[in-house]
């Protein structure tokens, strides 16, 4: 598994800006969705910030997974989960 060079860690945030957590790598980003505050990840998901971060770690399988989610704050996190582990 990649992990980012340092200081591009993905960083979940609130949409106040408070940060909640830390990502250097897919497994961490998993890991984080699980536990971080539903608004954290849908401010993320809602601001398309993953995708940036996943392409420059050469993800791209995974960001075509998760172009296909729709927004919904039901399932968000499941939906995530399931495009992030493949």
């Amino acid at each position: 598994m990649k992990d980012c060079p340092p200081g591009k860690e993905f960083i979940f945030k609130m949409p106040d800006g408070r940060i909640v957590g830390r990502a250097k790598n897919v497994r961490e980003l998993i890991n984080l969705i699980k536990v971080a505050p539903l608004e954290s990840v849908l401010f993320h998901a809602k601001g398309g910030h993953f995708a940036p971060w996943l392409s420059m770690l050469g993800e791209n399988e995974i960001i075509k997974k998760l172009q296909q989610i729709t927004l919904n704050e039901k399932t968000l996190r499941v939906d995530l989960l399931r495009a992030l582990k493949g």
